[in-house]
């Protein structure tokens, strides 16, 4: 009963191959991913910076995000997420020659941040689209765990590494070491072959974007998945703390482990997931995770002992992945294909909004009240959000997969 199946990796070539560049990249950009909030820590000393940068991400990430939807429901999928590697790649290259250069103009940083959210905006859509195409119905359930692996295997490593680097070789060859991800996940993604056509291809234009959103309105069910991870993750994010917690503590080393921490118990998640594949009832499954996940970051703000924080970080990943599996099951099963592509833009706003959103909101909360009581008070604030959107959405709340 608890345990992961990974018969799609040995039963789809192309499901293969992609995945095993995703890993790559994903390992990559988490080590960027803790790489600018700590060096934006290091040259303002400021949580409230270190939380902006969620801002400056998140704008340009929901304009690209929408027209990233549209396009990739118009244009060839694996040529849009070929391009926005190459795109990425060349931002990386941004962040080592700003860092090579010594500047303490934390400005560039909010740029070259928002650049790299735009390249994302347009690439993730594609990519959840295409991942779509490779594999049959049936196996939807196996394949939502193994991506929510993919993604908790690279926060595991990808911080761990990054904090490692970071306190031991520097900025610079952080970034370095994910510019070196890029060419091993281009390479993947060149091996796919025979990939299918869209039976009907759109003009990527504002009305393409407008009928994405009518399409996700109509189904309440879908709107839950998307605001009650949202409620979650704007209130009780924790992220933001981790550098000014690591420079407290004396130790940059440590600041790997407080991203990775969630990280692990997601991987745990995912290694015993195989009773998620039973489930039907996601909107309640989504709800309650979510819940335990506000619960694991009031956890973290009541203790003041380094293990728990790890513990309840670890605990709080765990819920995370569970909802995140039934997220994922639930969009594949239910979206069409030829709303994939925008409906992965609402999905990768909804997702990525409610971290972005929830820096900012923590960081500039922690500056104010401490981190004890900012995590606390988030904790709480998550939670009752998300009962309320949980419950109040009926459909969503009563949902039921029709699977056999």
């Amino acid at each position: 009963m608890f345990y992961l199946d990974i018969s799609p990796l040995k039963k789809y070539r192309n499901y293969r191959w992609l995945y095993t560049g995703q890993l790559i990249s994903v390992f990559g950009s988490m080590i960027t991913y803790v790489a600018i909030p700590y060096q934006m820590y290091e040259i303002t000393k400021s949580t409230f910076h270190v939380g902006m940068l969620g801002i400056v991400q998140l704008i340009p990430l929901v304009i690209s995000g929408f027209w990233g939807g549209a396009v990739a429901d118009s244009f060839n999928r694996r040529k849009i997420v070929i391009m926005t590697d190459i795109s990425s790649a060349i931002g990386n290259l941004l962040l080592i020659l700003f860092t090579l250069s010594g500047s303490k103009e934390y400005f560039v940083l909010y740029i070259l941040a928002g650049i790299m959210a735009i390249f994302k905006g347009f690439e993730r859509p594609a990519l959840e689209a295409m991942i779509q195409q490779l594999f049959e119905k049936k196996d939807i359930p196996k394949v939502s765990t193994l991506q929510s692996l993919k993604t908790t295997s690279g926060m595991i490593l990808g911080p761990a590494l990054g904090g490692v680097l970071i306190s031991s070789v520097g900025i610079t060859w952080t970034y370095t070491i994910d510019l070196l991800t890029y060419a091993a996940s281009l390479f993947c993604v060149l091996q796919l072959r025979d990939l299918k056509e869209l039976k009907e291809k759109r003009k990527a234009n504002i009305g393409a974007i407008l009928d994405g959103f009518k399409y996700a309105w109509k189904r309440p069910d879908l709107m839950g998945t998307y605001v009650v991870d949202m409620a979650s993750m704007t209130f009780a994010f924790p992220n933001p703390l981790f550098p000014a917690l690591a420079t407290m503590l004396g130790d940059p080393g440590k600041l790997g482990w407080f991203y990775s921490a969630p990280a692990v118990g997601a991987f745990i998640g995912s290694l015993t997931s195989s009773w998620t594949h039973k489930v039907k009832r996601h909107g309640k499954g989504i709800t309650i995770a979510a819940l335990l996940w506000c619960v694991g970051i009031f956890g973290f703000g009541f203790t003041n002992d380094f293990y728990l924080w790890l513990f309840f970080l670890g605990f709080a990943g765990w819920a995370d992945m569970i909802s995140g599996i039934f997220r994922g099951t639930m969009w594949n099963e239910t979206i069409p294909e030829d709303y994939r592509g925008r409906l992965a833009s609402v999905e990768m706003i909804s997702y990525s909004s409610g971290p972005l959103l929830g820096n900012t909101f923590m960081g500039t909360l922690a500056d104010k009240e401490g981190f004890h009581n900012a995590l606390m008070i988030g904790g709480v604030m998550g939670g009752a959000m998300v009962l309320i959107l949980g419950l109040g959405i009926r459909q969503f709340w009563k949902y039921s997969a029709e699977r056999s």
